[in-house]
């Protein structure tokens, strides 16, 4: 072999370590790039999925206005409905359940594969839902209305009949519940023997006369007071009381002494005397009331008592009656008063000796006045 042969492999092997070298070079400057393209690859891929995040939000965020539009949209229609159909809180809270479960229903278009035709066909049925249901809200809301018309007048009338009992408490107050003894002043016959003024009294007076007569009518007195005496009592059970009549009729044998034990027997809380006044004035007028005197030796203790029914009834007569008012009597000469040992109170209810007022308590029309006035005078001592 000669030397050129020789010389050639070591000249290949060379050229192939150079080559090597060379593609080892290469590819550590290579290898850089490699990394600024994958990175450049990476940031491209990252801006890529901003991008597509983005377009999502907004198609997220487009789709949210469209479900809230709608949601306002069938809120309003089904105010709409409600008004149209009933104000009762039962149709309303059926209609909020009814527009909650709409939002629902575009909450779902929210994704991605559901296109607006998709939420148009949507919002078509649910109104469609809504109509069909519709019927049945307006039955139920026809049937509440009827209801409330059929309750309506009751709310209406019922202040009205509370209104009118309450003026008719302040004009007629109601107590009741107490035990009341009337005496109808005389009777048909006197009896013209005596007893005392009082318990242990020296004093003697006839046990009881007649009393007066109407100067123009004619009309006794004894009748007079029966007839007043059981037109109150019938006024005062019809307020709740206990009443009872030391006489319902004329024609009896009761001394003043005997009425006054009756009340004390009976154990009355007030002792209510009917009376009629008479006098040689015929000018005279008016109503009284008559009490024992704080210093009365037989029933002091009830003088407070009495003066207070004799103040009521009297203020009560007068005003229920609007004739003149004179005053409360305060004396000891009165045998029925000075026996009882009860609240006790004479009302001389007018002057049988006076036209006007003999007239007056002779018609039907004053003598309810009177009663009237006097069992609202009861009424007020009890109050």
């Amino acid at each position: 072999m000669n030397k050129k042969n020789r010389k050639l492999p070591y000249i290949v092997a060379g050229i192939l370590v150079v080559l090597t070298l060379i593609c080892i070079v290469f590819a550590i400057l290579a290898e850089p790039a490699d990394k600024n393209n994958a990175e450049a690859v990476a940031e491209d891929n990252m801006a890529a999925v901003e991008s597509i995040s983005e377009e999502e939000n907004m198609a997220d965020a487009d789709a949210s206005v469209q479900s809230e539009d709608i949601s306002a949209q069938n809120e309003e229609s089904g105010s709409e409905n409600e008004d149209a159909t009933s104000p009762s809180e039962e149709i309303s809270t059926e209609a909020t359940s009814d527009s909650n479960d709409k939002p629902d229903a575009a909450e779902t278009a929210n994704s991605e594969e559901t296109t607006e035709s998709e939420l148009n066909q949507k919002e078509s049925s649910q109104s469609e839902s809504s109509t069909e249901t519709q019927p049945e809200t307006e039955a139920q809301s026809d049937t509440e209305s009827q209801q409330e018309n059929t309750s309506q007048p009751e709310s209406e009338t019922e202040p009205q009949p509370e209104a009118e009992a309450t003026s008719q408490q302040e004009a007629t107050p109601q107590t009741g519940g107490h035990l009341v003894v009337i005496d109808p002043g005389h009777q048909s016959h006197g009896m013209s023997e005596k007893e005392p003024n009082g318990p242990g009294s020296d004093t003697m007076k006839a046990k009881v006369t007649g009393g007066t007569t109407g100067k123009t009518t004619g009309l006794t007195e004894y009748q007079l007071n029966l007839t007043v005496g059981l037109k109150l009592r019938d006024e005062l059970q019809s307020r709740g009381y206990t009443v009872i009549m030391t006489r319902e009729s004329n024609d009896v044998s009761l001394s003043n002494v005997d009425r006054a034990q009756i009340a004390n027997n009976a154990g009355a809380e007030a002792f209510i005397r009917i009376h009629a006044n008479g006098s040689d004035n015929t000018s005279t007028n008016g109503a009284m009331t008559i009490c024992q005197t704080p210093s009365n030796p037989y029933n002091a203790a009830f003088y407070s008592a009495s003066r207070k029914l004799s103040d009521c009834v009297l203020d009560a007569f007068v005003a229920s009656t609007g004739c003149n008012k004179q005053y409360v009597w305060e004396t000891d000469t009165m045998t029925g008063i000075n026996w009882a040992n009860v609240p006790s109170t004479i009302i001389e209810m007018g002057y049988m000796s006076n036209p006007t007022e003999d007239t007056n308590m002779a018609s039907e029309d004053y003598q309810r006045l009177m009663v009237v006035g006097i069992a609202n005078g009861i009424d007020n001592y009890f109050r």
